[in-house]
């Protein structure tokens, strides 16, 4: 992919370096008149400040690391076009989301804008520059069934599992038609039947009552304690529970233990590409950086945007939280 690459970049990043030398100068000439823009913009005293002293100021001030940032974008959009990476609209929508619940509201997001110096299309852009970035990031990332099992094995402690029992449930709305029902089981009455056919309880009428493996949180404290307390195969109630009176039959018993690893793995895998994806978008952009044929005519900044490009740090993940005080 780095190899196709370098076909395209040195005419796009050659457009990139004009470009990067109009934004510096459109904040500061954008309401200069056409003579400012050719002598002085500003006077202090008697001391002239001309559109010369004031472009090579920006260009020494703000030159290379504007360049810098406008290349990687580029190298991160060429590379996802060339690999036929998109971000869908679902994917946009929800880390549109993210950043404004990091700003607090849609408000809170336009003030945050206004005082970054940014519009809403540009935080757009940002955002989908900053997840093609992760996608080709974690193109890179190869897990192994080692880094798996090591995982799981470290963070085994998430993956705790408390005493559990299965149990079948039949709820009804008076004591009466809880023991009625009690009566026909007893006489050997189908459990799973009767639970289609009369419970009142949504979450489970439609599995014949079953409520699967649970543990002690799982359900109201009633039904939870005379569930534990029960044999398998044993029939309990009528419990009086908050949403009405409450027949079980328990089927089995499981001590404490932990969730399978193959019941957790991909939980597992996605934990480790979270935690892989900082470094990855590194190397990443390290690569593209160093792999791309970048020319830069301009003399003031050919050095520093270089020594930048070998050096800086990789686009760091768009976030609209405050920024900590320096301390």
């Amino acid at each position: 992919m780095f190899a196709t690459m370098h076909r395209r970049v040195l005419c796009r990043i050659r457009a990139i370096i004009i470009a990067a030398l109009a934004a510096l100068l459109v904040g500061a000439l954008g309401s200069c008149t056409p003579t400012e823009r050719q002598g002085v913009v500003a006077r202090v005293g008697d001391e002239a400040i001309t559109a010369t002293q004031l472009i090579r100021e920006l260009r020494a001030r703000r030159g290379p690391s504007t360049l810098v940032a406008m290349i990687d974008g580029q190298l991160i959009r060429q590379a996802a076009a060339e690999a036929g990476i998109e971000v869908t609209q679902e994917e946009m929508r929800l880390r549109w989301e993210r950043a404004v619940a990091e700003a607090g509201s849609e408000a809170d997001l336009d003030a945050v804008l206004e005082r970054r110096g940014l519009s809403r299309e540009r935080l757009r852009e940002m955002l989908h520059t900053d997840l093609l970035l992760d996608k080709l990031a974690r193109e890179t990332m190869a897990i192994d069934e080692q880094e798996v099992k090591d995982f799981y094995q470290e963070h085994r402690e998430d993956y705790e599992l408390g005493e559990r029992v299965k149990a079948r449930m039949i709820m009804l709305n008076s004591k009466s038609d809880a023991q009625a029902v009690l009566e026909t089981l007893n006489v050997g009455g189908d459990f799973a039947g009767l639970a289609k056919a009369v419970s009142i309880d949504p979450a489970t009428r439609d599995q014949s009552g079953d409520m699967g493996w649970f543990e002690r949180e799982d359900y109201a404290t009633a039904i939870t304690d005379a569930a534990f307390a029960a044999e398998a195969g044993e029939l309990v109630g009528p419990i009086e529970a908050p949403d009405g009176w409450v027949l079980l039959k328990v089927e089995g018993h499981k001590p404490p233990g932990h969730k399978p690893l193959e019941e957790v793995r991909d939980e597992v895998t996605a934990r480790i590409r979270r935690a892989k994806l900082p470094s990855a978008r590194a190397e990443w952009m390290r690569r593209a950086r160093e792999e791309a044929t970048i020319e830069i005519r301009d003399d003031e900044l050919r050095e520093e945007t270089r020594r930048l490009l070998e050096h800086a740090p990789p686009p760091q993940p768009v976030t609209l939280l405050p920024v900590p005080p320096a301390q």
